[in-house]
């Protein structure tokens, strides 16, 4: 408790800095990466504008150089070098290397007749991947439109130069790679192909998206930009981690600066209660003295009693340590009962046979001997004696193993009522008196079972007077402050018998201890009766005073409900 307390206090304060630390770095991370984003978003925008652009040009010159004349090239575009190529395939002029002139354009296929670019391939010998764009045929030839990959990729990127990781290239509808910012992998189409923006691309789908890049491994911020005058696509994208370096950096200082301020306060306050640890640590060694007697009263320095909260738990030690001892004798006593159901069932399985031959035996002697009194007395003897034996046998077997208790909402008075109308015949000189209005007081209890300890008791009652008395029999209910938590269902049985000596008192519930002349108490009605109670989740209370009576209340847990069913209070027992 002190450790968490400690731990509550120093943990406390810095909660709040710590979530709001969290919190901001949550919010600084979602602001980079809108800004990055939004770059992305807008270096796509410029480049398409710039290639659909580039685009419209070539197209427009190649209509042109039409009607030029039939040695003559259109005007250099940057990043796009003209060819003049002969119907035979033969290069006529060219900007993108003179030494070509005279030679196989090696341009495939000659046969289209529209604008548009080429899928891009190697087309000329020792020149990287491209993408061509075929005048119509002439009767001299046809001009064709070279886009340089080099001249094309300084263009580009130079909108990319942010001082972060990022990347921008064109693919095709196919997902072959145009062009690439790093030109070294450029000539990596193929193994940029499963590259998710490409995949998203020629998926059909446009617009922002995190991934994780196949070349680096790095996660990824991009942007696919679909452009409107080819079936291309632009992508862009940036490492989230280069930008979030910096950041990282700052919150991670800020963090080890809550780790120390927080661990010094750990340590402030660990120096600070050790004067309240040291009483603790006193209780400590006085529970752990070799020399103290168990549950004994402990034995501290005066300067720990001087401390209200220390003074008060040596006391509740104090306390659990009679409780413990009380518990101790509890524990003896379900040992004893432990050892009674062990010997009854071994005695009800070795005389159980024999008592029923002999009762069985002696019955029918009883019936066949002519008629001799004196033998008649003596087989009925042997009769009752016999049946005698194998009732105290059943009831061992009742205190150590008592049936399983099925606990249904009972009417208590009616339970009362049942029992004194199965109960053997009460002596003449009892009087009984049942105090018990038809409230509907219902306990959770299983009827056969309470019946059974009920008769018990109200046997034991009538056997305290022999020479007549008033046995009383009340029900109704406790309010909360007593025996149990809460209200509870009480059930009391009174006589004015002769009482109880005190010092019988704390030995009432042991099996075979009985304050009745032998034969006629065998010491296990209580002992069942209390059983009985306990499976019910309840309590038995005792009160007698010798000459006088005894009281015995049963108090029960109620049913739900259980003071319902009419317009009176229930009666309230004290």
């Amino acid at each position: 408790m002190l450790a968490a307390s400690i731990l509550l206090v120093a943990v406390v304060p810095f909660l709040p800095l710590t979530l709001l630390t969290w919190r901001g770095y949550g919010r600084d991370v979602a602001l980079v990466e809108a800004e990055i984003r939004a770059s992305n978003r807008h270096i796509a925008m410029l480049a398409g504008a710039y290639l659909d652009t580039l685009i419209r040009q070539v197209r427009d010159e190649i209509r042109v150089a039409a009607a030029l004349a039939p040695d003559e090239l259109p005007p250099r575009l940057t990043g796009v070098d003209w060819e003049l190529v002969s119907a035979d395939g033969v290069v006529r002029e060219s900007q993108l290397d003179p030494a070509r002139v005279g030679g196989p354009s090696g341009y495939l296929p000659m046969a289209r007749e529209d604008a548009g670019p080429t899928p891009v391939g190697p087309w000329i010998a020792g020149s990287p991947p491209t993408v061509l764009f075929l005048g119509p045929r002439g009767e001299t030839g046809r001009a064709v439109a070279v886009l340089d990959p080099e001249v094309l990729h300084d263009q580009l990127q130079a909108w990319t130069r942010e001082g972060i990781d990022r990347h921008l290239y064109v693919i095709e509808r196919s997902g072959s790679l145009l062009f690439y910012s790093d030109l070294a992998l450029s000539g990596r189409g193929a193994d940029l192909r499963r590259n998710p923006p490409i995949e998203s691309f020629t998926g059909g789908s446009a617009g922002d998206l995190r991934y994780v890049s196949i070349v680096s491994g790095k996660e990824r911020l991009g942007f696919v930009q679909q452009l409107d005058e080819a079936d291309w696509g632009v992508v862009v994208s940036a490492d989230v981690g280069g930008r979030l370096v910096g950041l990282r950096g700052r919150y991670r200082t800020l963090g080890w600066s809550i780790a120390f301020a927080l661990a010094a306060a750990v340590a402030i306050l660990l120096l600070s209660s050790r004067w309240l640890a040291r009483p603790l640590i006193d209780i400590r060694r006085a529970l752990r003295d070799p020399e103290r007697r168990p549950h004994e009263p402990l034995e501290v320095a005066p300067e720990t009693r001087r401390i209200t909260e220390y003074e008060d738990l040596v006391e509740v030690i104090d306390e659990l340590g009679a409780d413990i001892s009380a518990v101790e004798r509890e524990l003896v006593q379900a040992e004893k009962a432990s050892l009674l159901g062990q010997l009854a069932s071994g005695l009800a399985h070795e005389m159980g046979t024999p008592l029923n031959v002999i009762t069985g035996n002696a019955q029918y002697l009883l019936r066949k001997t002519p008629r001799d009194p004196v033998a008649a007395q003596m087989l009925e003897q042997i009769v009752s004696q016999a049946t005698r034996i194998a009732d105290m046998i059943r009831r061992l077997l009742d205190v150590s193993r008592p049936a399983e208790a099925r606990l249904t909402p009972v009417d208590l008075p009616a339970v009362v009522r049942q029992t004194l109308d199965i109960i053997p015949r009460i002596s003449r000189g009892v009087e009984v008196r049942c105090d018990l209005d038809d409230v509907g007081v219902r306990a959770l209890a299983d009827p056969k079972l309470l019946e059974h300890a009920l008769m018990n008791l109200v046997l034991n009652a009538c056997q305290a007077m022999p020479e007549g008395g008033r046995l009383s029999l009340v029900a109704g209910v406790e309010s909360a402050g007593a025996t149990l938590s809460g209200p509870s269902v009480v059930l009391m049985v009174a006589d004015t018998g002769c009482g109880i000596p005190p010092e019988n008192l704390p030995r009432l519930f042991e099996p075979f201890f009985s304050t009745k002349p032998h034969p006629e108490g065998t010491g296990l009605g209580l002992a069942i009766v209390d059983r009985i109670v306990r499976q019910h989740g309840g309590r038995v209370e005792i009160d007698s005073t010798p000459g006088r009576g005894t009281v015995v209340v049963l108090r029960l847990r109620p049913a739900p409900h259980a003071f319902e069913g009419s317009g009176r209070p229930p009666r309230r027992v004290r």
